[in-house]
């Protein structure tokens, strides 16, 4: 054998070998739309911000800071968040580990390479602040 054929070899070994640990899911346009952030969420981000003059540093910080924004996060499907503040005026709000991704792991044993997460960059555009969602 050539060192090609061993490596493709070596190769096609460890795929076999992964489908052990790791599944890929299929999802539609249409699954991952119902799985992005409610906009109620994300606009209430901006309110945070224009409100505390600063944008929230956890999800703790800003359930603690009241009701609305506690009522906010109902809904959310999404156990892991985290808040990078660029700037003043800048901030991106990162989610991952969907309960369904979760709770799927739990029952396969299997890493799924498609799970659900993504990233929402916030912004100021001329006065006001606007929110773009980029799923993963």
């Amino acid at each position: 054998m050539t060192l090609t054929q061993h490596l493709c070899a070596v190769v096609l070994l460890s795929l076999v070998a992964s489908c052990n640990t790791i599944t890929y899911t299929p999802r539609s346009k249409k699954n991952i739309q119902k799985e992005k952030p409610s906009p109620v969420l994300l606009d209430k981000i901006i309110s945070f911000r224009e409100e505390f003059n600063s944008w929230p540093f956890s999800r703790e910080e800003m359930i603690a800071k009241g009701g609305s924004y506690r009522s906010a996060f109902d809904g959310f499907h999404y156990l892991q968040v985290r808040f990078k503040v660029i700037d003043n005026n800048t901030m991106t709000f990162y989610f991952s580990e969907h309960r369904r991704d979760v709770q799927n792991l739990k029952e396969t044993q299997k890493i799924d390479l498609n799970s659900y997460g993504g990233e929402v960059k916030f912004y100021k555009e001329k006065e006001t602040f606007i929110w773009k969602i980029k799923m993963y």
